[in-house]
């Protein structure tokens, strides 16, 4: 039996409509640097074993800006919301 990867769960209709609400909830903006002309994604807090994409709480999602969401991997820590990146 075959596993399905990361990336193709990104594109299931179920995460789709989930990363949809809570851009909507954002207002498409960067939670913590407050832009809203990057491409946005929709970051999961904290990640849970076992669970999709699709099956979080809303509150355990957040949308982040392309280089805020890139920071936020690479520093491996929960960003404040409302701070500006230099």
């Amino acid at each position: 039996m075959s596993s399905i990867t990361y990336a193709e769960k990104l594109k299931d209709p179920r995460w789709q409509k989930c990363r949809l609400k809570i851009l909507e909830r954002d207002n498409f903006t960067c939670k913590w640097c407050g832009d809203d002309k990057l491409t946005l994604h929709v970051h999961h807090i904290e990640y849970q074993k076992g669970c999709a994409p699709w099956e979080y709480e809303n509150e355990k999602l957040i949308t982040l800006c392309e280089k805020c969401h890139e920071i936020q991997h690479l520093e491996g820590t929960y960003l404040e919301i409302g701070r500006a990146h230099v």
